[in-house]
């Protein structure tokens, strides 16, 4: 099983115009392999993370693989379709190789019932798949464990927030199979993040146990 490294960000590693922070060609030069992108947020098209033309830009051009994500706000299933539309819209004219992800944890959620979150969350990620992108699920351990059905979703793969080891990672999250680790949200790599910075700042790290770029680019999902 390969581990493939990457980070995760958004625009709170750009500057307040939206220009990236990241020196994405040092970040590929210590081994990193891919970049998750926020594209936006919620419903409105005004949502759209102003970073992500920026973060997106910079790291093609380091030859990096890149995915993204949508963070959900939704309570309803009518609001879940207003978000597959900005975010298939502020998608549509990138080239991802890596999967595009539902980002399920916002608090104002918990309101709901388990089936009710999982309505929205398979519902996202069903029609977000029905239009040609490989398609999972981001959610932390205790998401996975009290929120959501996650038999129900086992169709997706899914993206994990655990911060801890490896074992015990294990012992909190049971399924088999686990697409991306995001195993700590506190890596430094001075000079990548800010660019050029004496300093570094704390990053979010990922681990990928499936090439998931050779994946997409088979089967020619993504706009590939």
């Amino acid at each position: 099983m390969p581990e493939i490294k990457g980070i995760d960000i958004s625009k709170y590693q750009a500057h307040s115009n939206g220009q990236t922070k990241v020196d994405f060609e040092k970040l590929k030069a210590l081994g990193y392999d891919f970049v998750m992108l926020r594209a936006g947020y919620g419903k409105y098209l005004s949502q759209k993370d102003k970073a992500f033309e920026s973060h997106y830009a910079a790291a093609k051009a380091a030859g990096l693989h890149i995915g993204a994500y949508h963070y959900t706000y939704a309570t309803n299933i009518f609001e879940t379709y207003m978000e597959v539309k900005c975010f298939l819209s502020w998608i549509a004219d990138k080239k991802l190789d890596y999967p595009v992800a539902l980002d399920i944890e916002d608090k104002s959620l918990k309101k709901l019932t388990t089936r009710e979150r999982t309505d929205i969350a398979l519902t996202f990620m069903h029609e977000v798949e029905q239009a040609g992108y490989y398609t999972m699920l981001y959610c932390n351990a205790d998401w996975a464990k009290n929120y959501l059905d996650m038999d129900r979703l086992r169709h997706f793969d899914v993206w994990l927030a655990c911060y801890t080891s490896e074992a015990r990672r294990r012992e909190l999250y049971k399924r088999d199979i686990l697409g991306i680790w995001q195993h700590t949200s506190s890596l430094k790599l001075k000079g990548v993040y800010p660019k050029g910075g004496l300093l570094a700042s704390k990053l979010d790290a990922d681990i990928a146990y499936k090439d998931y770029a050779k994946i997409i680019r088979n089967a020619g999902l993504n706009n590939l």
